[in-house]
């Protein structure tokens, strides 16, 4: 079988609060990931987020039968301890360190690798998104951002697993092609918009629904003045981490 490559990452607010993982999956490590997740876990170190990630990973992995795992973090700490280069001091940490070193018996080859920081960056934002998704934050955000000129979104609900948007158009405006790992469904509210997927004219009048699947090329111009309804699964951390630079 072939090698499962796995991105990871953590992030815990001021280092010892709510904190989140993210991370990729691939079979290639230089195309495109065929899976994303990200989670809250609660009230955690740095170090402590990095070791859930490999954790959640080594599961899926486990799971979906793959024998040959290479996971890839930007902590050179976790990955050090994991290498058995350093010792692991910290009392929360030993049984993370245990867990894993257990659950890695279940792989023929298994490889904790250090990535820096600028090449991992995908599950870092998956990571830090996630961390602000407390379970006893999940209300309406409403957290608004600029998409293009004459095209504003805001963020109405969202967990790691899935995301609520408005999104309100001027008429004329346009979103150029563009691609996903996200399954999207749009509902018009009022207004219309003409989509174009795969190479085919979709004209969607108020009332109308449509569901794009990942990493579908699509492109988007508003016909008229128009407000859409545009659920993400998984949560688009990208859409969230812009809202949050205003």
């Amino acid at each position: 079988m072939s090698t499962l490559y796995i991105a990871v990452a953590g992030h815990a607010h001021q280092n010892n609060g709510d904190s989140g993982i993210g991370i990729c999956y691939y079979t290639d490590p230089t195309g495109e990931p065929f899976y994303e997740e990200a989670d809250y876990v609660g009230i955690e170190t740095q170090n402590s987020t990095v070791y859930h990630a490999i954790i959640r990973a080594m599961s899926r992995a486990a799971e979906w039968k793959f024998k040959n795992v290479v996971i890839l973090s930007d902590n050179r700490l976790v990955v050090g301890q994991l290498a058995d280069n350093m010792s692991v001091r910290a009392q929360s940490i030993m049984p993370l360190h245990e867990d894993v070193k257990k659950i890695s018996r279940s792989f023929d080859n298994l490889k904790v690798s250090f990535v820096h920081g600028n090449k991992n960056q995908r599950p870092k934002q998956l990571a830090r998104a996630a961390s602000v998704a407390s379970p006893e934050r999940i209300t309406a955000q409403a957290l608004d951002f600029e998409v293009y000129p004459g095209i504003s979104g805001l963020i109405l609900a969202f967990t790691p697993k899935m995301m609520l948007v408005r999104f309100n158009y001027k008429k004329g405006s346009k979103i150029g092609v563009h691609s996903h790992y996200h399954e999207q469904g749009s509902y018009i509210v009022e207004g219309a918009l003409k989509y174009v997927v795969a190479d085919q004219d979709i004209v969607m009048l108020r009332g109308a629904g449509l569901v794009v699947s990942s990493y579908a090329d699509h492109e988007i111009e508003a016909l008229e003045d128009t407000v859409e309804i545009v659920t993400y699964q998984p949560m688009r951390a990208d859409l969230l981490e812009v809202s949050q630079q205003k």
